[in-house]
């Protein structure tokens, strides 16, 4: 065999097995990959905690967890977009279930046999009243008043309670306006009770109460 010859048989020898070893690391790779996403499919096992102060259904768990399933068979790039779509759902979801609440303390005030009724309206104001004597004028962070922007009470300063009651929607809750119609009904029958920086009534002593101010003690 000429040297010629054998150079072209070396060199057929050289590529034949190059290419093996090429199709051997493409079937290396394929199955490398192959096997990633098979452990990618398969449900990941995971135990959940609720912190001390929560609770949570296991209907919700259940919920949660498909959540997390789904969101381990996304790419890694839609993952966080997909957290931020469930965290903003679940916030308006809180939101409307929270509006419901307080939609629902106000039909029971309304129609309360106690304060509610006919006279709801008056023994509202009564109350507004009363609750606002023992509370602060509302100011914001800057020191500016906080004033209510519609009703009857438009463009006038908020007191810090109407603040909160506003902001929690306490303000509907029936207890509340029952303890404070009862602290209304209280305070209009005992009038030496003082509300807020409102001075107690003065009264004319007699000459014996001036000459023995301890007498009727």
């Amino acid at each position: 065999m000429s040297e010629e010859s054998q150079e072209v048989t070396a060199t057929a020898e050289a590529t034949a097995e190059k290419e093996t070893e090429t199709t051997e690391s493409q079937e290396t790779t394929s199955e490398a990959g192959s096997e990633k996403q098979e452990q990618d499919s398969q449900p990941t096992e995971f135990t959940l905690t609720v912190p001390d102060g929560y609770e949570m259904s296991d209907e919700g768990k259940s919920n949660y967890m498909s959540f997390v399933e789904e969101l381990n068979k996304l790419p890694e790039a839609d993952r966080a977009q997909a957290m931020l779509d469930k965290h903003l759902s679940s916030v308006s979801n809180s939101q409307e279930a929270r509006e419901a609440m307080h939609q629902e303390w106000a039909k029971e005030s309304m129609n309360d046999k106690e304060f509610g009724g006919a006279n709801l309206q008056e023994n509202m104001v009564a109350a507004r009243r009363t609750m606002n004597s023992f509370s602060d004028p509302a100011t914001d962070a800057n020191g500016k008043p906080v004033l209510h922007q519609d009703g009857t009470m438009k463009g006038q300063q908020m007191t810090e309670i109407e603040v909160f009651m506003n902001e929690t929607g306490y303000g509907n809750h029936p207890s509340v306006i029952r303890m404070v119609h009862r602290m209304t009904q209280a305070m209009s029958e005992d009038h030496r009770f003082v509300m807020g920086n409102m001075k107690p009534r003065e009264t004319k002593k007699t000459p014996a109460e001036v000459m023995y101010p301890n007498m009727n003690k």
